[in-house]
């Protein structure tokens, strides 16, 4: 693209921006680097557009993203800048998404910049390549550690990455001892680091069976307690919630947990359920309860909810945003929602 072409770009990402509706930024579609990427700002209910409670949440914007290139979409697993201005998502196809949020006068959640996309890389050093059996590539958790590192959780293969930059080389974090019985499709799906240094993982359909499971329950997610290096401090359990499946879990400086979980039925369509646990319940061999704070389902703008992030809001409570995976299904949609959940 040409100079004065990249000027009239930013220029028109600017404009729609200040007009609010729907926006466009970045550069020419590619596989990497800069990427054109369209909004659309939404409701939380279309039907009755002045609704902002959710729960014990209140809504502060939404966006619909949509690009032509091929491989934006399958958005699962989201983690925050240390300032809460940009963010950073993993892909089903071994995509790492960044981009700078934007928002109004009123805090409401606007618009994107600086959108790129960049390919991961697997402890060889080379970029992870795309299989049709999604054997390398499938990434379904990003968390930031306090050293400014990352963790990334994968699926199929199961496994997880620790990058100390995400351009560079990783190294094999280690893993929970069993996790490698958990399904195909349906392992390390949550994840998240403690205050205290601990990380906490859960699996999406990894569930026990029998009735002798150490005080858990036949049919509870799996799940473990790390130590920062990866060691197995033991495992823990969450019961079900209903059709609903852990898909990603967030820490309050507390020490409380966020348990973001989905469902989805042909009847009834999509559903996203948000919970709370307790930080005293974050312990081997507990069974950990929850309180829900929030449910989604039709005619509310819901979709297939894999990332949440939490940020402290300067005015007290929590900022949190849910990222939606639209698994690149045209009838689906990538779905970026902030809400405040009161402190």
């Amino acid at each position: 693209m040409s100079v004065r072409l990249g000027y009239i770009a930013v220029i028109v990402a600017l404009l729609s921006a200040s007009l609010g509706a729907c926006g466009a930024v970045g550069l020419a579609p590619s596989t990497t680097g800069p990427l054109e990427i369209n909004w659309q700002e939404i409701h939380l209910n279309p039907e009755a557009p002045k609704q902002r409670a959710l729960g014990v949440l209140v809504y502060q914007g939404g966006l619909s993203l949509s690009s032509k290139a091929g491989n934006f979409g399958g958005l699962s697993g989201l983690s925050l800048s240390p300032k809460g201005d940009a963010l950073v998502a993993v892909t089903d196809q071994g995509d790492l998404l960044r981009a700078t949020m934007l928002f109004g006068k009123d805090g409401r959640l606007e618009g994107l910049s600086n959108v790129s996309l960049q390919r991961l890389r697997d402890i060889n050093g080379k970029h992870l390549l795309n299989r049709p059996d999604k054997r390398d590539q499938d990434a379904e958790a990003i968390e930031r550690l306090a050293d400014g590192s990352y963790l990334v959780s994968f699926e199929v293969t199961h496994r997880v990455l620790h990058y100390a930059r995400l351009r560079d080389r990783p190294t094999l974090f280690p893993m929970p001892p069993g996790i490698k019985n958990s399904p195909r499709n349906g392992g390390l799906e949550a994840m998240t680091p403690l205050p205290d240094g601990r990380i906490l993982v859960l699996t999406e359909k990894y569930r026990t069976k029998g009735k002798n499971n150490g005080g858990a329950r036949e049919g509870d997610y799996i799940g473990w307690i790390l130590d920062s290096e990866g060691g197995s401090l033991g495992r823990v359990f969450w019961p079900a919630s209903g059709l609903y499946r852990p898909t990603d879990l967030a820490a309050l400086p507390n020490g409380d947990i966020l348990l973001l979980q989905r469902r989805y039925t042909v009847a009834d369509g999509q559903g996203m359920r948000l919970s709370q646990i307790s930080a005293d319940q974050i312990k081997p061999g507990q069974r950990m309860l929850d309180v829900e704070l929030a449910r989604m389902t039709p005619p509310l703008s819901v979709d297939s909810f894999e990332g949440l992030a939490v940020h402290a809001d300067p005015t007290g409570g929590w900022t949190i945003y849910l990222l939606s995976d639209d698994n690149f299904n045209p009838l689906q949609r990538t779905l970026l929602l902030r809400f405040h959940l009161p402190g």
